[in-house]
């Protein structure tokens, strides 16, 4: 999507924290990416854009994560806030993939219904995928944010913060 194709991370952060989480994300990205910066669309929403690949991005912040982030999504696709978009990019970035999934969509400004998407993109997988909310292979994070949408595929706990993450 035009002007949003740099964007690398969705980062959630405690309550009103978002610029000392800003500043510690920049401190662990500056060095690999002089031209790295972080915005706060929504109140403790972050989205990164970076020209490092979203796995880059979220290896050097995760190696040491701020204390203050809560959740941190790489992004494997950004979309417009449609319902036909979300899906049917939703339905292409699982093309290659098989085993067990969970769909979860979080409205985090806008006025899409989440409820639906999830149906409708567990309706479509239905045959080619186990739905589980407890037993997932592979989690699809849709994080609606007014007109963009962010997507990430996820393995279970991949998006928690914890000090496990540290060793």
């Amino acid at each position: 999507m035009e002007g949003f194709d740099g964007i690398r991370l969705l980062i959630t952060t405690a309550p009103n924290k978002g610029n000392r989480c800003r500043t510690d994300i920049l401190n662990r990205l500056i060095p690999h990416d002089l031209e790295v910066r972080v915005e706060e669309p929504v109140r403790n929403v972050l989205l990164v854009y970076s020209k490092l690949s979203s796995i880059q991005c979220y290896g050097l912040v995760m190696s040491a994560p701020p204390a203050c982030a809560k959740k941190i999504y790489p992004v494997d696709l950004v979309v417009r806030s449609d319902y036909r978009d979300i899906i049917n990019s939703s339905l292409s970035v699982l093309q290659d993939k098989s085993g067990s999934l969970y769909v979860e969509c979080i409205l985090r400004s806008g006025n899409l219904d989440c409820r639906t998407i999830e149906m409708a993109v567990g309706g479509y997988l239905k045959d080619r995928f186990r739905i589980d909310s407890r037993n997932f292979d592979i989690k699809l994070t849709i994080n609606i944010i007014r007109q963009i949408s962010v997507i990430s595929l996820l393995k279970r706990g991949q998006e928690k913060v914890s000090v496990k993450s540290l060793s």
